[in-house]
């Protein structure tokens, strides 16, 4: 009996390995594919939905409605929405998949994308099942997935991404099976995620060549730091390493000894021929940095645009060749191209369909392997108008070039196309085999790039949620290199190599010091955001820089008296920080948030000084020469021509930027400003639309979400390239003990009441805002525990800080019983839609302790350090904004803020070198630490090509 049991086992187990080694590609990876797993929801589904209304889209599970089994998934979207279900499914690299479900829909408009199964992220999609159908009907589509590739996100979608849909969706037996090859006439996808392009160019050279392009600009960026070192050992009496009253300047017209010495002063800042040779040296370094690998100068430029639907043309590759890829590299417009070939009995036959998006897919290659037919013409056929493509490359099996001397031997084609036919095959020496940011569009590219191309030609811009002078800036670079990676970046990149001089000089007029000028210029040359996020076609750097020189010539005016600047004098710092707010608001709006800063040091500069004026009238007989035209000029007179330099310069700024839009007939241009203005407002405030690498303000400083910009795909197995915005955590965490250092430094400077205050402020603040599984309840509990004590201690218990300390704890013990199960877990990624932080009683208690905390930190910072107080400010009104924007938001919108939080890392080092000389050896040090991570993190901020495993090595708390 055991020998048949074990004879039976054994020719099943046969059966069972011929069958898996036969027909492996017909198992299935999905979980949970037909449904009957499931009860009310669908288990091992996710669901998401992007609508403006939070209800739009219902999910469920239908027992009464099924293809197979006796269950089926439903969606119901009663208003325009985009929603799915989505799973996420193991597949290996460098592999043939087929997906597929059955769909069965009611009420779902004609003219929208409908039902459909695809990847999300990519533009891959089966089509769409629209109207009430009787029956079930079937929907695949193949793919191809990236050497390195690990999973895939399945989609059961009704609408897409920008294709909203309505009605009633059902889904039913859910495959992905991986098959060998293709079938005839099909086309395999590419199955990587389009937030990530495609990768690997001829372009980029080892890893040797790029060390040693990074090495020796650092050998002279040592030696130039030796020679710091070096005059500040040797110049003792150098004028720039002297306290800030070393470097005023005592005016002649006010001797007046109501007035403390210090306003009776000129804070001025000199740069010598050494902070010259070491600014232009520290620029030049880093612009050879930036400027590798920024982008080629490589890729097909003339065009032909199609204008009626099912245009033709027939091309003879020049001989019979078995075919392997074909390559689009695309413009703008969307639609379908559908490419035939001649078969063996001399009739064209289906060989591909290729489906460009209007969006994703603009100035890139792209390409879809096809099924290896011999053939030696090719018919291609725009079923659609106004798309336009670059250049068409085909490649056969065996190569990696494209075929040449083909020819367009029939055209079905209408006589006013924009281009000629033949320019699709005139600029193969162009040609990429493997599309990458090298040669092609990436992440946001496809808006702002394109707008500035749009500019240039005078066509109604896509990217019309920011205003427009950012992209005029990038066109300027289009202009002079041409519609080329390079061209389209280089802009953005040459604003952020300016950051490193603006940051020196910044540096020089706060701290009056060569070498910690030169250490802010260093942290900014080696912030891996800065280095990520000006190499990328995006107007983040023009906004960033000019927020920099916003505040750099506001900080002048705030440190100064216009009265012993003189009149005429103390209008320069003003014009310029108006300008530069005028092209900081009409680049982006976040200047904006600048702009309330500058408010209240432009303010307070002028109270201060009013307060003077007020000592002066009621204590000296003998008035200085300013005092009688103080109020004419000084004070109303000044807040006049500011009335000029920050609203209507500005405003003439704003408005000229809009010159570059095509004229609208009966449309003035004040219109087309307003109705933008009107509708970048509408877009900002209802954006709903969630991001798998979105973030809230208070993951920034931490980096606990990194965005991915670009993914690399058809590399060799084993070697990956990446492009993520990250800060360098050298200077990111640092930067947040700095602040810290610089609020406890702040609070010895306020009362103990108020300090105790500030404790508990901020402490409720964090712990009715930041989700518990991000920092933990306990974590915020103990916090305020220990500050209290240090409080009462330092007060050596004083009854009155007894009592008060009392009084906070216990408000504090209310808000935590009273929060202490709300937003538990971070349900910012799981509905960002969520009411929560909607609710107006939530939102009030957050800004009252929020602004609680602000004030008595900017009240102590000033009286500690009045002529640091600009940075801290700014840096408060970059940052605390961004807690009541709804919308989703990102780690770059930390942007603005990285160099204020490199002036405060380094105010808290001149503080204790100040205190102990020898610790100027741990900042150089510092400095080192810093070079060293930036050099640790370049692969994955620059796509460099390296080995995978080097990406798990650095990714300490990261998946890269």
């Amino acid at each position: 009996m055991s020998k048949k049991v074990l004879g039976i086992f054994f020719i099943i187990l046969i059966f069972s390995i011929c069958n898996v080694c036969g027909f492996a590609q017909e198992e299935s990876l999905v979980q949970n594919p037909g449904f009957e797993m499931s009860d009310e929801y669908a288990r091992l589904w996710e669901t998401y939905h992007w609508s403006e209304e939070s209800e739009a889209s219902e999910f469920g599970i239908d027992e009464t409605v099924s293809h197979t089994g006796s269950k089926s998934a439903y969606i119901v979207s009663n208003s325009m929405s985009d929603a799915r279900y989505v799973q996420h499914v193991p597949v290996k690299g460098d592999t043939f998949y087929k997906f597929s479900c059955w769909v069965k829909t009611e009420n779902v408009p004609e003219d929208t994308l409908g039902a459909n199964i695809s990847v999300l992220y990519t533009l891959t999609t089966s089509r769409g099942v629209t109207g009430t159908t009787e029956n079930w009907e079937y929907v695949e589509f193949y793919g191809k997935t990236s050497p390195n590739q690990e999973t895939v996100a399945l989609s059961l979608a009704l609408g897409g991404h920008g294709k909203l849909s309505s009605g009633k969706a059902w889904f039913d037996t859910v495959e992905v099976v991986e098959v060998s090859e293709i079938p005839v006439g099909e086309t395999a996808q590419s199955l990587e995620p389009d937030n990530s392009s495609q990768s690997g160019d001829a372009e980029s050279k080892s890893s040797g060549k790029i060390l040693s392009m990074i090495l020796i600009p650092f050998a002279i960026l040592i030696y130039v730091l030796f020679i710091l070192y070096k005059s500040k050992k040797s110049s003792g009496n150098d004028k720039n390493k002297n306290t800030p009253s070393d470097n005023t300047k005592n005016t002649k017209k006010n001797t007046n000894n109501t007035l403390p010495p210090e306003d009776q002063q000129i804070f001025k800042v000199s740069f010598d021929k050494k902070d010259i040779i070491i600014m232009i040296a520290m620029t030049a370094i880093y612009l050879v940095i930036a400027l590798y690998n920024l982008g080629s100068f490589k890729v097909p430029t003339t065009s032909w645009e199609s204008v009626l639907p099912g245009e033709s043309f027939t091309v003879d590759l020049g001989k019979e060749a078995t075919l392997s890829r074909v390559y689009f590299f695309t413009g703008l417009g969307g639609g379908v191209i559908s490419v035939e070939y001649l078969d063996e009995n001399q009739n064209f036959s289906n060989l591909m369909t290729f489906q460009k998006d209007k969006v994703l897919d603009i100035f890139k290659w792209k390409y879809q392997a096809v099924s290896p037919v011999t053939t030696s013409k090719l018919r291609f056929t725009f079923e659609s108008t106004n798309m336009t493509i670059n250049e068409i490359a085909i490649v056969e099996q065996g190569s990696t070039v494209p075929l040449t001397g083909i020819k367009v031997v029939d055209k079905n084609v209408g006589s006013n196309n924009k281009g000629n036919i033949e320019n699709l095959f005139d600029e193969h020496d162009k040609f990429a085999y493997r599309p990458s940011f090298m040669n092609s569009m990436y992440l946001d590219e496809i808006y702002h790039a394109r707008t500035a191309f749009e500019h240039i030609h005078g066509i109604q811009p896509y990217e019309t949620t920011h205003p427009p002078l950012g992209k005029v800036f990038m066109a300027l670079g289009v202009l002079i290199f041409g519609m080329v990676p390079f061209g389209w970046r280089i802009m953005g990149t040459l604003f952020g190599v300016a950051m490193v001089p603006a940051m020196y000089a910044f540096g020089k007029k706060v701290f009056h010091d060569r070498f910690f000028a030169f250490s802010a210029a260093f942290l900014m040359m080696f912030d891996s955001m800065h280095f990520a996020q000006t190499r990328i076609a995006t107007i983040d750097s023009y906004v960033t820089l000019f927020v920099i020189l916003m505040y750099y010539y506001m900080y002048d005016y705030f440190v100064n008296k216009s009265y012993v600047l003189g009149f005429k004098q103390s209008l320069k710092p003003l014009f310029l920080s108006g300008l530069f707010f005028g092209f900081g608001a009409a680049s982006k709006w976040i200047a904006f948030y600048g702009a309330a800063g500058l408010a209240v040091l432009f303010f307070l500069n002028k109270y201060l000084e009013y307060t003077d004026y007020r000592k002066i009238a009621m204590r000296s007989k003998k008035k200085p020469a300013w005092f009688h035209d103080y109020e004419s000029l000084y004070l109303f007179g000044t807040m006049g021509l500011c009335v000029i330099f920050f609203v209507i310069i500005p405003g003439i700024i704003y408005v000229l930027s809009y010159l570059s839009w095509p004229e609208r007939p009966g449309t003035s241009l004040f219109k087309t400003v307003v109705d933008n203005f009107k509708y970048m407002l509408s877009y900002h405030s209802k954006l709903t639309d969630t991001h798998p690498y979105q973030s809230a303000w208070w993951e920034w400083p931490f980096m606990s979400r990194p965005m991915a910009f670009y993914f690399g795909s058809d590399l060799p197995a084993g070697v990956t390239s990446k492009i993520y915005t990250l800060g360098n955590p050298a200077v990111w965490w640092t930067g947040i003990v700095a602040f810290l250092a610089i609020a406890a430094m702040a609070l010895t400077k306020v009362k103990k009441q108020f300090s105790l205050l500030f404790v508990l402020a901020a402490s409720s603040f964090a712990y009715i805002s930041i989700p518990k599984d991000f920092i933990p309840s306990e974590v915020w509990i103990l916090s305020f525990i220990l500050l209290t004590l240090t409080i009462l201690i330092s007060s050596n218990f004083d009854k009155k800080i007894i009592a008060f300390s009392v009084g906070s704890a216990a408000i504090f013990s209310v808000i935590a019983f009273s929060f202490h199960n709300v937003i538990k877990t971070n349900s910012y990624y799981v509905n960002f839609d969520n009411s929560y932080y909607k609710n107006p009683s939530v939102q009030s208690l957050m800004w009252i302790f929020l602004l609680t905390s602000i004030i008595i930190l900017l009240v102590g910072i000033f009286r500690f350090d009045r002529k640091f107080f600009p940075i801290v400010l700014a840096m408060i009104f970059q940052y605390v904004p961004w807690v009541g924007v709804p919308r989703c938001t990102f780690i770059y919108h930390y942007f603005t803020i990285i160099p204020f939080l490199i002036l405060c890392i380094l105010y808290v080092i001149k503080k204790v070198i100040d205190k102990w000389q020898d610790f100027k050896y741990f900042a150089y040090i510092y400095l080192a630490l810093v070079l060293v991570v930036f050099i640790l993190f370049y692969p994955v901020v620059s796509g460099m090509h390296v080995n995978t495993s080097y990406l798990k090595l650095i990714g300490w708390f990261w998946n890269f």
